[in-house]
């Protein structure tokens, strides 16, 4: 099975952009700074599309020797029984062969007294025989009973010669088993060996999987900061004022007590429209849900940045325009960001949000904050009409 080794050009890759991007002040944003900040992290976002590719295609190839693994051991497990089988007849061929070499024994035994006997009553004349017998009666019976030694003798020739006929085919299966338990044997033996190699193998994926997994992992949460400066930046190029904590129930999102949650690493708990909660997207679903009654679940398509997309496809508004109970988003950085309009006064909007780190929430992820900022940064979503 053949492993992709491609991982460390990537990481190189990474490297360079992520050394290009932190190397500018922030201060020193411009619109056109954005635009290329953001074409690089989609070229970096297409690289760890890559990774997840090969790790996903790792997975299924360990899914894969598993259940070779599986099937060997059940492979192990048929032949281990077929040689027990094997044995246990080549142990009763073994047993009829002796009993029929003592039947030989005892028959070859029986013939030579038959022999003997036959041979002493031949050299006695009849008339001898008559003459040394108690009575007539007595000469009869032993004269029948010369015949019938005549006639046994040959029976017992007979059977020792059937009986060494199946001794011989008796030994000759015996010699095929013996021979059909060294073939399973080292099949078995083959078997192990290669159920050993899968397991190597198995373990030096996982391993690669690991890496590619804590590598992707590592990348994320570094353009989930750079996100956040992205964010901030953007903030004050458009004169975002009066940060504040804000409503003390925090939006009423029925989340907020396990916020911040467990952050990009996979353990983050859904919420009923697809989104991870303490995330801008769940607390935006939420104050959808809340205000209008429904929200469209757009699990596997949920980033902020595909929403507008999500919303034209299912018929909603989407305009430069805001008004209170809009949702507002920004396409800026990797996953953009979503916020909830509160109010609209001129060309300023008061926005509540989660995971927008600022001074309110102490640069910390999944907190909630409100604040004053010019219309111009947002597109707006209308899901009341």
């Amino acid at each position: 099975m053949t492993i992709k080794r491609n991982i460390s050009y990537p990481v190189i890759a990474a490297f360079i952009v992520f050394s290009s991007i932190f190397s500018m002040p922030a201060s020193a944003y411009t619109q056109q700074d954005l635009h290329d900040i953001n074409s690089k992290i989609s070229a970096l976002r297409a690289e760890i599309a890559e990774y997840e590719q090969q790790a996903a295609a790792l997975a299924e190839q360990a899914s894969n020797i598993t259940n070779a693994i599986a099937m060997l051991q059940n492979e192990q497990a048929t032949i281990k029984t077929q040689i027990a089988l094997k044995e246990a007849e080549h142990e009763q061929l073994v047993a009829d062969i002796e009993t029929v070499a003592t039947r030989i024994n005892n028959n070859s035994e029986t013939i030579g007294f038959i022999i003997a006997q036959y041979y002493y009553n031949s050299k006695v004349s009849t008339i001898e025989r008559l003459a040394s017998s108690e009575s007539f009666a007595s000469f009869v019976d032993s004269e029948v009973n010369l015949s019938g030694v005549s006639d046994t003798l040959s029976e017992i020739i007979e059977e020792n010669r059937n009986l060494k006929d199946q001794l011989e085919i008796k030994k000759h299966n015996a010699e095929l088993i013996l021979a059909d338990l060294d073939t399973q044997k080292n099949q078995l033996v083959q078997k192990e060996i290669e159920q050993a190699n899968l397991l190597a193998q198995t373990r030096a994926n996982e391993a690669t999987f690991q890496a590619m997994k804590a590598e992707t992992t590592s990348q994320k949460s570094a353009l989930e900061e750079e996100q956040q400066k992205i964010l901030q930046d953007l903030a004050r190029q458009y004169n975002a004022t009066n940060i504040t904590a804000g409503d003390p129930s925090k939006g009423g999102y029925p989340y907020s007590g396990q916020c911040p949650a467990a952050k990009l690493n996979g353990t983050q708990y859904g919420d009923r429209w697809g989104m991870y909660i303490c995330e801008c997207v769940s607390y935006a679903a939420w104050k959808v849900y809340s205000t209008y009654g429904y929200m469209p679940n757009w699990a596997g398509r949920g980033n902020a940045n595909q929403w507008l997309a999500n919303a034209r496809a299912a018929g909603y508004t989407v305009t430069s325009t805001p008004k209170a109970g809009a949702v507002g988003i920004s396409m800026a950085g990797v996953w953009g960001h979503a916020v909830w309009v509160e109010a609209v006064s001129g060309n300023r909007v008061y926005i509540s949000q989660y995971n927008a780190r600022n001074a309110a929430t102490g640069y910390l992820p999944g907190q909630y904050s409100e604040q004053w900022v010019d219309q111009g940064m947002y597109t707006y979503i209308y899901f009341g009409g």
